[in-house]
């Protein structure tokens, strides 16, 4: 009786202990939040290809990581630029382990301070309509975003790297079918793709309405939260902040 009953607590245990790292890895998963610190409207590619090193970018990544590492201490943040269907601007990418409320949160606070009409949230999950694309190209900065304009895919995000560039599509509702893999044929790379919810937080047209949007979400966050940031948006340590606490770019 005694093993009996102690295989049975083992057993117990062990289930106990699976279930615990099922439910973990299932919140590990990262958002993706998408920002640009830009409000310029006519910014060329090679513009906004410069400006990835400009004191607006480094700042932008800085306050990013602050509103971030307040919630995780493990935060990925990379420059990066939103290619659009003529025109370019610089931006970067969050990618945490944050729940939805935390990742909005973040999304509201930055687009706040950089004075953004919306921001761009990606959720993976495995069932769900929409798509984020990831492709992985050795060809040129140039060739890559004449491609994904050619193929009418933009808005994308394009992160120059070292040894090529790595072009990100959300494909909101699954619209682009194949198109993606197709861009990454074109350009002799690899393409890849996982399932979630993508949210468009603001409105892409006004930002008077957007700012009130970002408001109230900013507001419904901190009346639950032991750490309220709005009030450091626009402070001094915040305005001049140009390095970062806990994060790091994603690797190549």
């Amino acid at each position: 009786m005694r093993w009996t009953a102690r295989a049975t607590i083992l057993a117990a245990l062990s289930l106990l202990c699976a279930i615990g790292g099922l439910a973990h890895a299932a919140a590990a998963q990262t958002a993706y939040v998408f920002v640009s610190p830009n409000t310029r409207e006519t910014l060329t590619d090679e513009d906004a290809r410069a400006s990835l090193t400009s004191f607006e970018e480094r700042n932008a990544i800085a306050i990013a990581d602050r509103v971030a590492c307040s919630m995780r201490s493990k935060v990925e943040i990379t420059g990066v630029l939103g290619i659009y269907e003529s025109t370019s601007e610089n931006s970067f990418l969050i990618q945490a382990d944050l729940k939805r409320d935390q990742a909005e949160y973040a999304g509201a606070l930055l687009s706040r301070y950089e004075h953004q009409k919306y921001v761009l949230i990606f959720y993976p999950q495995a069932a769900a309509r929409d798509r984020l694309w990831t492709i992985k190209t050795s060809k040129s900065f140039e060739a890559a975003i004449a491609a994904a304009r050619r193929m009418r895919l933009t808005p994308v995000t394009l992160r120059p790297e070292t040894g090529g560039n790595e072009i990100l599509v959300v494909d909101i509702g699954g619209t682009f079918g194949d198109r993606p893999r197709q861009l990454a044929f074109s350009l002799g790379g690899e393409a890849t793709s996982q399932g979630g919810v993508a949210e468009i937080l603001g409105d892409e047209n006004d930002r008077a309405k957007s700012a009130a949007i970002f408001d109230a979400k900013i507001a419904a966050f901190e009346a639950h939260a032991t750490r309220k940031l709005s009030s450091r948006l626009w402070s001094e340590s915040w305005h001049d902040a140009s390095t970062r606490t806990c994060s790091t770019e994603a690797p190549e």
